[in-house]
């Protein structure tokens, strides 16, 4: 890649609202909406996760996006599976702008809504990528990225939609009337049997069947939260560095009314054996423990993170693999 001064060119005019800080707009989190075009093969798929924004020490911003993309390559197998990324945003001349850069340090490019900031491009050899941004409204927004050259031809939009409203440090606050339905972060765990089964878990109190898993404590990543709330709740000992990402998903939570939860899921690297006696225990807040057969019938009384992102994913991958056997 060609590094360059993120925004670099002719002075900009100045953007339409003079007092919009954008640092302000985007803290917290976002789900986020992807659709990618390959122009030249016809190639299409998808991506849909959460976007993160979290304050740094220098005055701008961390972003992190994890999520599942779904790829359909002309003539080829399709492909599901977890994607993440990282950037850091760093303050720029006018608060209503800020420039991206990559982890490593190298300028990537300008943000910005008003005027004709919200347009930059970016020369990644042999390729120019081109960007635009669109402020939809308080709480959403879009960007477009128009790859063109000798090597790629890709079309990417994505569409960001404010999970819920946060105050200054980024920590959520209670929801008005025409706010979104608060979200809450946590970890889960997919544990198999060797005979394919999935552990699923029912917390005292509810009805629903889920991974196990929770809120992550303060401080903590979330792959240290899963493999904390693995042990505590069914007594399955994984270190948080052998647990393999697997996606991030929004669903609706299982337990609480309006509430949406904001999930990062992983597989635990070993197989149960399913044959030497019961080794996952029912414990702390856990009432009933229950093996999941992925090949029969699925019962109703699962959480919608299993129904709606989870299982279909299994069952693609499954079907991937019968493909390439």
């Amino acid at each position: 890649m060609d590094s360059q001064t993120p925004g670099a060119g002719p002075e900009l005019d100045q953007p339409s609202e003079p007092r919009f800080e954008l640092r302000a707009y985007l803290l917290g989190s976002w789900s986020v909406d992807r659709t990618m075009l390959d122009r030249t093969t016809g190639s299409r798929g998808t991506f849909n996760g959460v976007v993160r924004f979290t304050e740094t020490n220098d005055g701008g911003l961390r972003f992190r996006e994890e999520g599942t993309v779904q790829w359909n390559p002309a003539g080829g197998a399709p492909f599901t599976g977890p994607a993440s990324r990282e950037y850091l945003l760093k303050p720029s001349a006018t608060p209503a702008t800020m420039d991206m850069f990559f982890p490593d340090g190298r300028p990537f490019h300008r943000i910005g809504f008003g005027g004709q900031e919200n347009r930059d491009q970016h020369w990644c050899d042999p390729d120019t990528y081109r960007v635009g941004y669109t402020k939809l409204g308080p709480d959403d927004f879009r960007y477009r990225w128009d790859v063109t050259g000798p090597a790629k031809d890709l079309l990417l939009d994505s569409v960001l939609r404010r999970s819920a409203a946060h105050d200054v440090a980024g920590v959520p606050v209670a929801a008005g009337p025409a706010s979104v339905n608060p979200r809450i972060v946590v970890s889960a765990v997919c544990v198999f049997d060797d005979a394919g089964r999935l552990l699923t878990v029912r917390k005292r109190g509810t009805d629903k069947f889920m991974h196990p898993g929770g809120k992550p404590e303060a401080g903590e990543t979330a792959a240290q939260a899963a493999s904390r709330e693995l042990e505590e709740e069914v007594g399955i000992i994984v270190a948080p560095g052998d647990l393999v990402p697997f996606g991030s998903w929004l669903a609706e939570a299982a337990n609480e009314a309006a509430t949406q939860i904001e999930a990062t899921v992983f597989t635990a690297p070993t197989l149960i054996n399913s044959t030497s006696g019961p080794t996952a225990q029912p414990s702390a807040e856990i009432a009933e423990i229950r093996w999941l057969d992925l090949s029969g019938e699925l019962p109703d009384d699962l959480a919608p993170l299993l129904t709606d992102h989870v299982l279909p994913l299994l069952a693609d991958q499954a079907t991937q693999a019968d493909r390439r056997s």
